[in-house]
């Protein structure tokens, strides 16, 4: 008897599955599709890609198996705690692998939270697309980086405030709360993701009474953690902040058009003044070389380096607001530029394009460079592999196919529109969650064009976050309806109560 019931719930679980698949057949396709070309990576360069701050992170997983728990005074330090069981396997291929789950899994979300709200199936699959198969996700979850983590945090914490509407309820908000921390501590200009959540909130949630849980629930989740790594970083360096390199990238974003003919600096400041002609200043150079200003600035007794090098940097933006917006503006219209090049500060893109290894001017932060292979052999006791045949079909496909930024462009725009509530979607109500989901993705996306130089790693959350604001937009436009669709709904659910009558009337 026990035995015939197992074999009925496992038939009742595989009929639930089949069931599932055929009514979400188009997304099923797609999903296997995009898993099928990250096996592919992952067999194309193996263990893993490497960036200099790859070691780093590494390194700190390292001191923290070693039992030394300073937090990196560079970069925030989550990242490197989730490196630790790698660290402890002397294993890469589990990062990349867990990383291109990460990015499936965010598709999974994407896809969940549209069909949820009412989007046709086709089109919920659609915006999946690009998280899916763009070559920058794709090469972006292959290093030993932060961004597929806490990006995948950050669309989890959005999804999870979104998922019930204004019946949000008390779990809901302090799990979102928890991975936005989660993000923040991997990622520390996460943080400004909670100006979104809680514009939603007030947008949402009545009455006050009830917005003013929903907010304290919220920041439940959200401050402890983060309050508690702040706490860990100030005993170790005397300083609540996150890192404490923060200033000395400000300096890297203004040393490209700072001009301090006829400022009236102090004259331990006159050393920051870049010398070169603006056309010939490497902001790379200015962050990072030794031979930066910022770098070989001497200090006056009593005072802080970093401070000094602050002040500089509020002085040159107050001297040049226009400038300072003008390179902000620029580094914003190229994040939707029809290719992906260097872009306004000529950054180097190739380290985010799928290469062979001869290709010679492209070596340096390769796997087969010497120094990413010694950080692999360090590591996992073996230097990096190349299939040549994979590592070729994969150059082809990354210049061939990726999402073109102005597409972005008319998504943010849709979806602006839809939070705006122009035409029907005046009366939508999908106008909350596209709100949430827009500005989710300007401020995640934002930090980095204030602070330094553009890079298109960091508009990673761009291919997660326009997709759902753009369809939610247009839902909101097109008038159709939001509500809980039939297919989530369990087996013998009745139908749907309107908000305003009773679940006894009629």
């Amino acid at each position: 008897m026990p035995i015939a019931k197992e074999g009925s719930a496992i038939t009742r679980v595989l009929t639930a599955v089949a069931a599932t698949l055929r009514r979400h057949w188009v997304f099923a396709v797609v999903a296997v599709c995009a898993a099928a070309l990250r096996v592919v990576v992952q067999l194309a360069y193996a263990p893993a890609l490497i960036f200099p701050d790859s070691e780093r992170y590494l390194a700190y997983a390292h001191n923290f198996v070693g039992g030394q728990w300073s937090p990196d005074w560079l970069r925030t330090s989550g990242y490197s705690l989730l490196l630790i069981p790698a660290v402890l396997a002397h294993s890469l291929t589990g990062v990349t692998a867990a990383q291109h789950l990460l990015g499936l899994a965010t598709a999974v979300l994407i896809y969940a939270v549209l069909v949820r709200f009412g989007a046709w199936r086709w089109l919920a699959a659609l915006a999946t697309v690009p998280v899916l198969f763009d070559p920058l996700q794709l090469d972006v979850e292959h290093y030993v980086l932060t961004d597929v983590s806490a990006t995948f945090l950050l669309v989890a914490a959005l999804v999870v405030l979104a998922w019930k509407g204004d019946a949000i309820g008390k779990a809901a908000p302090v799990l979102a709360g928890l991975l936005l921390a989660a993000a923040t501590l991997i990622r520390e200009s996460d943080l400004l993701v909670l100006i979104p959540m809680l514009v939603y909130l007030v947008a949402l949630v009545r009455p006050w009474r009830r917005l003013g849980a929903a907010t304290a629930l919220l920041l439940v989740g959200f401050l402890p953690p983060v309050l508690g790594y702040l706490g860990w970083h100030q005993v170790w360096y005397g300083r609540f902040d996150f890192v404490d390199y923060d200033s000395q990238f400000m300096y890297g974003r203004i040393a490209q058009f700072a001009d301090c003919a006829g400022m009236a600096l102090p004259s331990y400041e006159r050393p920051l003044c870049p010398r070169q002609p603006s056309a010939r200043r490497d902001p790379n150079f200015y962050m990072w070389n030794p031979r930066s200003p910022q770098v070989t600035l001497q200090a006056p007794p009593g005072m802080n380096k970093g401070q000094i090098i602050l002040d500089f940097d509020r002085r040159i933006i107050e001297h040049q607001p226009l400038a300072y917006l003008k390179a902000v503006a620029g580094d914003v219209g190229y994040s939707f530029s029809p290719v992906r090049g260097d872009g306004p500060e000529h950054y180097p893109v190739w380290y985010l394009q799928f290469h062979t290894f001869w290709y010679q001017q492209f070596h340096r932060y390769f796997p087969l460079d010497e120094d990413a292979s010694a950080v692999i052999r360090a590591y996992t006791g073996a230097g990096p592999h190349v299939q040549l045949a994979l590592a070729d079909f994969l150059v082809g496909y990354g210049r061939d196919f990726y999402v073109p930024g102005p597409l972005f462009a008319a998504g943010l725009a849709v979806g602006l529109v839809g939070m705006a509530g122009i035409g029907r979607a005046r009366r939508s109500r999908l106008r909350a969650p596209c709100l949430l989901f827009t500005l989710g993705a300007i401020a995640a996306v934002m930090p980095p064009f204030l602070i330094q130089p553009f890079d298109w790693r960091y508009e990673l959350p761009q291919l997660s976050l326009i997709p759902v604001a753009a369809v939610l937009g247009l839902m909101a436009l097109s008038g159709r309806v939001a509500g809980r669709p039939a297919e989530l709904d369990p087996p013998g659910a009745g139908r749907l109560v309107p908000t305003d009558q009773s679940a006894n009337a009629g």
